[in-house]
């Protein structure tokens, strides 16, 4: 697809949005962003911006799991003993209104975990626990708040992103429940290509996608050599620009010209950006969340 017609979508995406008109969004490329804050304090402002972004998956980063099995978003408290504790009331509404027409969302996924925390290690003490709540039954902490996590995300998918952890065993076990509460089950890589492909070989058609990260710790991740490893197409990602002066990271250009290369190279379904809170703070003419999106539909499509 050209960057005309692409720019015509956007257009109309945020002429219907104003107008109220119902606007579906057929043909986009599969683009995600993930997102911190701005997507749990944002509100309306940051739903709507999303709505006609023409990404089609948002990502709500990050749910951590305390050794207890509490939930948090971030620093904000979320679940609690199968309980919503968390301070926006309203989040559970604002979340719906992501795909509800007319928009180009038409997936959520909670993404679990980060570098430099801890959240994998407290599933596997919970998941190889013996007291009360331990383990994935239906009784389980883990269960009874991830349950609860998903009827108030509307979450189609959980993101993994382990990078400390590595326990296939308990990783397999967690999946597998998750699965059972109608997740679907995507990865967040960026290194330790065994496990990852063990655990996709456990967990057989719960994984529906593998986003592999290309900056960071993982800048320079050959698309083309982690699909072969994994057996399915991966999805990469690109840190918006960001830092002081928003002079590191990659513009929508250089995101289009590398999307572009991976295309040709690894056949790449999609791409995702890494950050939506980066986004907002450097957003310039050009370098809006619509112009992200669009980089990586014209690269892909």
């Amino acid at each position: 697809m050209s960057i005309i017609s692409i720019g015509v979508r956007r257009v109309a995406l945020a002429v219907a949005l104003a107008g109220g008109v119902s606007l579906s969004a057929p043909g986009m490329a599969e683009s995600a962003v993930y997102g911190g804050g701005p997507f749990y304090s944002g509100g309306t402002p940051v739903m709507d911006d999303l709505r006609a972004s023409g990404f089609t998956t948002v990502m709500l980063w990050s749910v951590h799991v305390d050794t207890n099995g509490d939930l948090h978003l971030n620093d904000e408290p979320l679940i609690s003993d199968g309980n919503y504790v968390g301070p926006n009331t309203g989040w559970s509404a604002e979340l719906a209104t992501l795909k509800q027409a007319p928009t180009s969302v038409n997936r959520i996924e909670v993404s679990i975990g980060a570098g430099g925390t801890t959240d994998f290690e407290s599933i596997q003490a919970l998941v190889n626990g013996t007291g009360a709540g331990s383990g994935t039954g239906p009784d389980s902490i883990l269960y009874r708040n991830f349950q609860l996590l998903k009827q108030i995300t509307g979450a189609d998918a959980a993101n993994f992103d382990d990078e400390s952890a590595y326990d296939l065993a308990s990783a397999t076990a967690f999946g597998q429940m998750l699965a059972g509460l109608g997740y679907k089950i995507t990865f967040a890589p960026y290194t330790n290509r065994s496990f990852w492909a063990s655990l996709k070989a456990n967990l057989g058609s719960a994984v529906d996608k593998i986003y592999l990260q290309d900056y960071a710790g993982g800048t320079g991740n050959d698309p083309a050599q982690w699909t072969s490893a994994l057996g399915m197409p991966v999805i990469p990602g690109l840190w918006s620009k960001n830092g002081t002066g928003c002079s590191a990271g990659d513009s929508p250009a250089t995101v289009q010209s590398k999307m572009t290369a991976w295309k040709q190279s690894a056949g790449i379904p999609g791409g995702f950006m890494w950050l939506y809170d980066d986004i907002q703070k450097c957003s310039a003419p050009g370098r809006t969340t619509a112009d992200y999106a669009n980089a990586i539909n014209a690269a892909v499509q």
